[in-house]
């Protein structure tokens, strides 16, 4: 179903259903096989897909009639509780929310890229999100080495504050936001943080700091 006043670098954004599905596992599949890093996008299960294409808001543009990105509002409200307690946890109950609703499955055609489509998926994923849970929390999870994701979130008023580490070669950040408006910019004593740091990036959320950008191989946490 086309979404009227929604738009990714000047196409059209539709709402996925379940019978679009083989299109849409397809397009993920093969973009995440397209990548430098293929642990930069962690795939979903085949009833993690359908759920979120039956009860949540999985957005594609589409230039045509071929998908080129997707993003998604995953509206399960019991992994919403999951999500907001591990950020509770790594915050020591500092940063302690009812809900965090998932965004997931940011995937940009790779000929398609560098032309915003990634942010405006983003606009319009919080805009729904805005609508059907203006009294919650959304989350981004996302690998501490993508920082094309990453950047998105921080610039959409996402800050990280969560950190979940599955060792080897996944090591996820939690970026969190009201569905209504940015996080508010916590001050105090900047700290760096390498990437993959997993004990610098506890240190920091335990002492009561949230990650609010990235300078080179680090997160900045405020």
């Amino acid at each position: 179903m086309k979404l009227t006043g929604y738009s990714a670098g000047g196409f059209p954004v539709y709402r996925a259903d379940f019978k679009d599905y083989s299109e849409v596992s397809s397009f993920l599949n093969e973009g995440r096989w397209a990548l430098k890093r293929i642990e930069f996008f962690y795939p979903y299960k085949r009833e993690e897909l359908r759920n979120v294409l039956r009860n949540g808001y999985f957005l594609c543009a589409k230039d045509g009639e071929k998908i080129i990105a997707t993003f998604a509002l995953d509206t399960d409200r019991s992994y919403a509780r999951q999500l907001a307690d591990v950020i509770k946890k790594c915050t020591l109950g500092k940063l302690s929310v009812p809900y965090a609703y998932e965004t997931s499955g940011l995937m940009v055609d790779e000929r398609y890229r560098r032309r915003g489509i990634a942010g405006d998926m983003a606009d319009a994923v919080i805009s729904i999100a805005g609508e059907v849970f203006p009294e919650e929390y959304l989350c981004g999870v996302v690998q501490l080495e993508n920082v094309g994701s990453m950047s998105t979130f921080l610039s959409r008023g996402f800050l990280l504050g969560g950190i979940f580490s599955m060792g080897g070669e996944y090591d996820f950040g939690y970026f969190i936001r009201p569905s209504l408006a940015p996080m508010p910019a916590p001050s105090g004593e900047e700290v760096k943080v390498a990437f993959r740091d997993i004990p610098g990036h506890l240190r920091a959320l335990n002492a009561g700091k949230l990650g609010v950008g990235i300078d080179g191989e680090y997160i900045v946490y405020r």
